[in-house]
């Protein structure tokens, strides 16, 4: 009996070892609000590294068009932005530094905005999270727009777009 109980035990975790922990890898509505929370703490902590490597760079042209279609802005390529952010350039400025127009620094650490705005959409088999951060400030003039898709089973950021208000 004690083995039968400490076998179904080892099973039970090995199984809820194997679970994925991230609850941003569901294509829903909910998966993308989760996927803001996650991006949302990368910003306000300043993870610069992690918050690049979650940028997809293989769009193919099916994918293209439907945001097209979509109306969907896309104005910065995601090498564009990952080389700026390297580089510590004005989209770095925009989000990580330390200046008072920086989105880092009006982000709760532990995530989430609270005033954020997420569409959640579908069409023909794309899904998009635009993830909306408003004017946060009075001396920002832009509101800031970061656009996510999900393929290959998990959230990918494809732009971020800054939006006159």
């Amino acid at each position: 009996m004690k083995k039968s109980i400490f076998i179904l035990l080892l099973v039970f975790f090995i199984i809820s070892c194997n679970k994925n922990s991230t609850t941003y890898n569901v294509n829903s509505e909910y998966g993308a609000y989760e996927f803001e929370k996650y991006i949302s703490k990368l910003i306000a902590n300043k993870d610069t590294l992690e918050f690049t490597s979650n940028f997809i760079f293989d769009l193919d042209l099916k994918s293209l068009d439907t945001l097209s279609k979509m109306a969907v802005i896309y104005e910065r390529s995601p090498s564009d932005i990952v080389s700026s952010i390297k580089s510590r350039g004005a989209l770095f400025q925009r989000l990580f530094s330390d200046s008072d127009e920086a989105l880092c620094n009006y982000l709760p650490k532990d995530s989430s905005f609270y005033d954020v705005s997420v569409t959640y959409r579908v069409f023909n088999g794309v899904y998009i999270a635009q993830i909306e951060y408003p004017s946060f400030n009075s001396i920002s003039k832009n509101s800031m727009e970061i656009v996510a898709m999900f393929l290959n089973g998990k959230w990918n950021i494809i732009t971020i777009n800054f939006l006159n208000i």
